[in-house]
């Protein structure tokens, strides 16, 4: 078995290995390395030979490789196959763990048998893709530019794919439509639109959704766009100042009464009340910043 090495393969300023393999005939037998490695199928499907084990991964597979982890690749036979792999450093790691904190449960993806396994679906799929190719056409000189923006987008993968999301559960759990759906219905645009939104972006008949919605996420299809508009609410109830009835009528409700009352359901307090306990104000009031002066004097 080979032994891949971070001091051979990774740029010592960046800390990364990207490529984008348009076949798999090039990539190394079972091996393993000192570093981490995420890798996405974006096209055809894969057989990956994995600690023992063999599994057929599909277009739209992201798996999280680690250091004590040994394997290869091989086609299916049926399909051509296209994946793009993100090697990064122990100490790229052990920083993004450190920023997300408990948003994923660092020991249990590295501390199971089996690599994470994860379908994010087509549209994710694109949007790894594309901030990846932005990242790899800056300058070469850029090296720290490079590793802060490889540094962002590794922590929102996790955060996107293996934290506690609904949409982050593992590969068999979701559909891949209804992953994309899911990412499609947190535009505002969107979700402020509601269930008529929902419907025609799914393509599914309204029974047909509904029974899915509630067998993967627990919810009926109007619950689901509830959490979605009341959690953008909130958000906005403690980042700006926006008055409580545009608050309302940004997150796509029409009645005050009605979004009060799914509020206080929700949060356990009124609109109000969230806002006093959750907004900090990053630029204090002359009151606040001069509590004994009431007359301030400039030259």
């Amino acid at each position: 078995m080979e032994k891949l090495l971070e001091n051979d393969l990774l740029d010592k300023e960046t800390e990364i290995h990207y490529a984008y393999h348009k076949s798999i005939k090039s990539i190394t037998a079972m091996h393993d390395h000192d570093f981490y490695e995420i890798f996405l199928i974006t096209k055809g499907s894969v057989l990956h030979l994995i600690n023992g084990r063999k599994e057929l991964l599909e277009a739209g597979t992201l798996c999280f490789i680690r250091p004590s982890d040994a394997h290869c690749y091989a086609g299916d036979g049926n399909r051509p196959v296209e994946l793009l792999n993100l090697a990064f450093s122990s100490r790229m790691a052990e920083a993004m763990f450190a920023y997300v904190g408990d948003g994923v449960e660092a020991e249990r993806l590295l501390g199971d048998p089996m690599p994470p396994v994860r379908q994010v679906g087509a549209y994710q799929t694109e949007l790894i893709k594309d901030k990846l190719h932005e990242i790899t056409v800056l300058p070469g000189m850029r090296k720290r530019q490079i590793r802060a923006e490889i540094r962002v987008l590794t922590a929102d993968i996790f955060m996107s794919c293996f934290s506690g999301r609904p949409d982050a559960a593992p590969s068999a759990a979701v559909p891949e439509w209804l992953v994309d759906l899911a990412n499609e219905m947190r535009v505002k645009e969107n979700f402020a639109e509601g269930l008529p939104r929902l419907y025609e972006l799914s393509g599914k008949s309204p029974e047909h959704l509904t029974r899915v919605i509630k067998k993967r996420f627990g919810k009926t299809p109007t619950e689901w766009i509830h959490d979605i508009r009341l959690q953008y609410a909130a958000n906005l109830l403690a980042q700006t100042d926006e008055a409580i009835v545009s608050v309302c009528m940004e997150a796509g409700y029409e009645n005050l009464s009605h979004f009060y009352h799914l509020f206080k359901e929700r949060f356990d307090c009124t609109p109000a009340k969230y806002r006093k306990r959750n907004r900090k104000e990053a630029i204090p009031s002359s009151k606040q910043a001069y509590p004994h002066r009431t007359n301030i004097r400039t030259v």
